[in-house]
């Protein structure tokens, strides 16, 4: 199969400027990923270098410093080449190390997570319902419930974040949160809001009964005054700063796994 970063020199040089850099964007995508996950990449480095001899000058990029050298640092150099020349970057775009399927279970955790579902209220951002989503499946929790606006998955920017989670993940929609939290009282789940409201308990002091529903509001204004009525219990992490509460998705990375460990 043709190698599809290969390049003759005469090709590479009728492009435009603009074409040229977006190839050698792509070989430097293609780089750091592949000394990130151990594969083979000395054909890259060498094609690289180059491109850069073949560039029109007027196309204005700096040198690309690349050796032969140990993957990691293969990887970082790819990683800040593409930080400092590439307008617009997004942590999306970064490639991450894949190990899945490798780590051992801790049965405990696992069977908490597995009565555990999270209620997601009218999320804003498909980015953190995609974190959430990822972090879901890490944790082991069974089943997510996705209300109003919170986007479903299908939706790009959801998928960018979840990688992959969202589908090992069972999930459900509901046109409001406050049917969601209705149905999670039906199973017997005791039902817990995380956020900021005054009585609300220091997750890391609260007790959690299993089984139980954790729900996350929107990221503007938080869990609706509908749903905070319905709920057993409101929980929230201890601010230390300025700023009153953290990213949603952070926010529920923390709590999740302390509730998980911590239920009875």
């Amino acid at each position: 199969m043709k190698n599809r970063f290969s390049f003759k020199e005469q090709k590479f040089k009728e492009l435009k400027p603009a074409r040229q850099l977006e190839h050698v964007r792509r070989a430097m995508q293609e780089l750091e990923c592949r000394a990130i996950n151990g594969l083979e990449y000395e054909d890259l480095v060498a094609l690289l270098k180059d491109m850069r001899s073949w560039m029109q000058k007027d196309v204005g990029l700096p040198v690309i410093e690349l050796e032969m050298d140990e993957p990691r640092k293969v990887a970082l150099k790819a990683a800040a080449w593409l930080q400092e020349h590439i307008e617009a970057y997004r942590d999306a775009d970064i490639m991450v190390y894949a190990q899945d399927g490798l780590g051992r279970r801790d049965d405990e955790l696992y069977h908490n997570a597995q009565n555990m579902v999270v209620i997601l209220e009218d999320l804003r951002s498909s980015f953190n319902v995609g974190s959430i989503f990822r972090t879901s499946e890490c944790l082991g929790i069974k089943e997510l419930w996705l209300c109003g606006i919170t986007s479903k998955p299908g939706d790009k920017a959801l998928a960018k974040t979840a990688m992959g989670t969202e589908a090992r993940l069972a999930w459900q929609a509901f046109d409001t949160a406050v049917e969601a939290v209705k149905k999670a009282k039906q199973q017997g789940r005791s039902v817990y809001a995380l956020e900021t409201v005054e009585t609300a308990q220091d997750v890391f002091e609260a007790s959690y009964e299993l089984p139980l529903a954790l729900v996350l509001g929107n990221e503007a204004l938080g869990v609706s005054q509908e749903v905070l009525a319905l709920c057993d219990a409101y929980i929230s992490l201890p601010m230390q700063g300025w700023k009153n509460s953290l990213n949603v998705g952070v926010a529920f990375g923390v709590a999740g796994f302390h509730i998980a460990r911590n239920s009875r």
